[in-house]
Parts: C-alpha cells; sequence; structure tokens
C-alpha cells in the first residue's frame, strides 16, 4: 500500500508537471493571438502604418484609419508619424459620428503639440466644425431647419472656437472659412434674439421684448437685423408710454436706415 501510494504520488506530481510545461509553452502562442488581435499593426513599421491609416482615411474608411492612428499612439507614441496620425484622428472621429471623441482628440492635440502652429489652428478649427454640427443635431444635418427657432448654444461655442482661429492664427488656411461661418453664426444668433423679442412682445411683455431687442443690437452689431430690433424698440417703449425713448430710438433708426424709414 505505501509502495503504490508512491508510486500514485509520484504519478500526479509527474502529470502536474506536465500540465504546467504545457500552459507555459502556450503563453507566448496566445499573447501573440491576443497582440494581433488587439493591434494588427503590431510590429509594423511607423512610417507603414501611419500610410494605411492615411489610404484608409481619403477613402472613407473611417474605423480602419483610427485603427491604424491608435496603434500608432500605442507602439510609437513621440513619433513624427503618430502626431500626423493624431491630427488626422480629429477629422475621422468627426466622420465617424463620434463628435464627442473628435473633441476630445482635439483638446488633446492642442495640449500635446501646442507649438505646432497649423496643427493647432486646425484643431480648434475642427472643434468650431463639430460645435456647429452638434447646435444642428442630427435630423437637422439632413433636412431643411431653421437654426434660428431653437436655442443655439452649441452655436456659441462653435463661434469662440472660430474666433480663436480668426485671432490667433489669421493666416492659418482655416481662418478664411472661420470668418465666413462667424458671420452666418452671428446672425442666426441675432435672428434668435429677435425671434424671443416677438414672441414676448405678442404676450404683451413690452420690457423683456425692448431689452431681447437691446441685446441683438449690442451683442450682434453687424447683424441685418439690427434695423429690426431699433424697430422693436420703438413699439415697445410707445406701448410702456416712453415717448422720449421712442423719439431717440426712431431718430437712430432714421440715422442708420434712411432708405428704409422712408419706405415706411
Amino acid at each position: 500500500m505505501i509502495a503504490g501510494s508512491k508510486s500514485s504520488k509520484c504519478f500526479m506530481s509527474f502529470k502536474r508537471a506536465f500540465q504546467i510545461i504545457a500552459v507555459v509553452a502556450a503563453l507566448p502562442l496566445l499573447n501573440a493571438c491576443s497582440q494581433d488581435k488587439s493591434d494588427p499593426f503590431q510590429g509594423y513599421s511607423a512610417d507603414y502604418i501611419y500610410a494605411v491609416g492615411h489610404d484608409a482615411l481619403q477613402n472613407g474608411h473611417w474605423a480602419t484609419a483610427l485603427e491604424a492612428y491608435q496603434s500608432l499612439d500605442s507602439q510609437y507614441p513621440f513619433n513624427s508619424y503618430t502626431q500626423k496620425g493624431d491630427l488626422d484622428s480629429i477629422y475621422a472621429n468627426y466622420r465617424d459620428n463620434e463628435s464627442a471623441l473628435a473633441l476630445t482628440e482635439a483638446a488633446r492635440y492642442i495640449k500635446v503639440y501646442s507649438t505646432d502652429t497649423n496643427g493647432v489652428a486646425y484643431a480648434y478649427y475642427m472643434m468650431g466644425v463639430i460645435n456647429f454640427d452638434n447646435g444642428r443635431g442630427f435630423l437637422q444635418r439632413y433636412f431643411p431647419y431653421q437654426m434660428s427657432q431653437h436655442n443655439a448654444a452649441n452655436y456659441t461655442t462653435a463661434y469662440n472656437d472660430f474666433n480663436t482661429v480668426v485671432i490667433s492664427y489669421p493666416n492659418s488656411p482655416y481662418a478664411p472659412d472661420a470668418r465666413r461661418r462667424m458671420i452666418y453664426i452671428n446672425n442666426v444668433l441675432a435672428q434668435f434674439d429677435m425671434n424671443v423679442a416677438n414672441f414676448s412682445y405678442q404676450q404683451q411683455a413690452y420690457v423683456s421684448a425692448a431689452n431681447r431687442a437691446i441685446d441683438v443690437i449690442l451683442t450682434h452689431p453687424t447683424s441685418p437685423i439690427t434695423e429690426d430690433a431699433l424697430a422693436m424698440m420703438i413699439k415697445c417703449y410707445e406701448k410702456l408710454g416712453l415717448p422720449n425713448l421712442a423719439a431717440s430710438t426712431r431718430a437712430v433708426l432714421e440715422l442708420n436706415y434712411p432708405d428704409e424709414t422712408q419706405k415706411g
């Protein structure tokens, strides 16, 4: 019995040792499979990975492009190709309808590569574009829509992003389009305020309507809506029994819009 027991113990030890060896031997294979699954670009050069990612970006394969750029970040964190990939990731995420990730990538690029003037200008520009689209929402991107009928908080954020491009990077290739978008946003926000003023006037809230019209003039002085805002102020002052304010405002209206007042 004792001999049999020893023999059994020896067999069990040998069996256990064999299992351990088999597991250890399989680890490199399992690790390789894991790497292949998590990163198909493992082991490739930085220039090759970026070339694949950029080609995918040019052809609209956003997921493949992002996968390549993520591999660059993982394998070559301080490489020039990785920096290019980080910049491309902003646009790739934006086109992949991942606006939050695109904004995060843009903010990260600005922080990490602050000395890259052109890249930072592009990052701010893309933040403006993304916030501009977020202001419209999904349905409004694809169907006719009047932004001035709704609150446009994201439009204000977009305006500030574009303003950063225009003020801080006036010679960048993104500044001209940023200016055009700022003009459009300015007019939309002015019209939104004017819509609120009209609603307040219809509700006989004349003080509120007048104040909103004043906001249009002070905040959006270059908008064509300022003429309507002055006219609204006159109507409100007349309703409130303030003839002096109504007269002085009418004088401003006639001075700035003589042709229109003559028509009226």
